[in-house]
């Protein structure tokens, strides 16, 4: 395989508004590209990419593009997110590459490759001491992954394997426009769709009053878990007013948040079409009774189907409990995912954690 660096610059740059929209572009040609066989490709939109980067409190500068060099055309891109995380109450600073994405007519010349040793490089120096990587089965990042870390002597650790994925599917007839479905599937998910009006006086959609609580809540998984990432609290904030967030809270008697789940919205794309999904991305439902649980999983239902999404997924970490949503009609289906670390530094993380908390964004 030639040099990548003979036909293409790999650089470091800082994510303007300008930029934005020349990488949200060459993300979403590489994604649409990907699977067009099978359809449920992940696609993301300026509202998803403004929630996973454009947030005023995080560093503008963890990101790397590849440029052709004949036609300076931008043909690679990923994006970095610092998390802080809590191991066993120590406090790391780690990062997630994230939205690694080559255009389709530049792929397999080692420009992944050489945008992840880039990503390395500026953690590396920036004081990092690791960071996390997220991978499904059929995912080619993973040769990119292990290919990178030959040339480091840096430790790297499949963490956790994700065995399932949740759906909750509103309208199968217009996800099979996107996925190829089996008929028994198809079956399933049509039995299951039916989304109901929720009872429960207690649960009702977030307010901007309720910001603070929510947070205050969030560090309960701290406590609980024996791995957990934190967010900066400015930072989180800013992320719950964001458009395209959806999240539902759960009150006491006294009129207090007592749980809460959130999801944002994504695109679901196959064949020539794309519908609103919600991605499902905290879950605080360990203070609430199972019914109570349950109620507030069928009430995202409704406020998600409210705002025009075709369903909700996201892949099971049981950092909290899934029978609420297996009451709410939520399917657990397999399908693997893996979430892989590496340390930059000497630190000391589990081979294999108990219980960890990870969010996606």
């Amino acid at each position: 395989m030639r040099d990548p660096l003979d036909e293409y610059t790999i650089e470091q740059f800082d994510l303007t508004p300008e930029e934005e929209e020349k990488c949200l572009e060459i993300v979403k040609t590489t994604f649409l590209h990907h699977k067009q066989t099978e359809g449920g490709t992940i696609l993301f939109d300026e509202q998803a990419f403004k929630i996973m980067f454009g947030s005023p409190y995080q560093s503008k500068e963890y990101f790397v593009r590849a440029i052709h060099k004949e036609s300076g055309q931008l043909v690679g891109f990923m994006g970095g997110i610092p998390r802080m995380v809590s191991v066993q109450g120590n406090i790391y600073k780690f990062g997630i590459p994230a939205w690694l994405a080559v255009h389709y007519e530049h792929q397999k010349k080692g420009i992944a490759r050489a945008l992840g040793m880039k990503m390395v490089e500026i953690g590396y120096s920036n004081g990092f001491h690791g960071g996390f990587v997220e991978f499904d089965m059929d995912d080619h990042g993973i040769d990119a992954f292990k290919s990178i870390f030959r040339n480091y002597d840096f430790e790297t650790n499949t963490l956790l394997t994700m065995r399932k994925f949740i759906v909750r599917a509103f309208d199968v007839n217009k996800l099979s426009t996107v996925i190829k479905l089996k008929k028994i599937e198809k079956v399933a998910l049509a039995f299951l769709q039916k989304v109901s009006k929720t009872k429960n006086p207690r649960v009702r959609k977030l307010h901007a009053d309720d910001y603070e609580r929510v947070y205050e809540l969030l560090q309960d998984h701290v406590q609980r878990n024996e791995m957990a990432v934190l967010r900066d609290k400015d930072d989180f904030l800013w992320y719950l007013s964001q458009p395209g967030v959806n999240c539902v809270v759960h009150e006491n008697a006294e009129g207090i948040v007592d749980g809460y789940i959130l999801a944002w919205k994504f695109l679901l794309a196959g064949f020539g079409n794309a519908i609103p999904f919600g991605w499902l991305d905290l879950v605080h439902t360990h203070r609430l009774s199972i019914k109570e649980a349950t109620d507030l999983c069928k009430y995202l239902c409704e406020t998600s189907r409210e705002m025009g999404w075709y369903g909700l997924q996201t892949p099971y970490i049981p950092y909290f409990d899934s029978k609420p949503f297996k009451r709410a009609k939520y399917i657990f289906y397999p399908k693997i995912l893996s979430i892989s670390t590496y340390n930059l530094k000497q630190i000391t993380i589990p081979k294999k954690v108990k219980s960890f908390y990870f969010d996606w964004r």
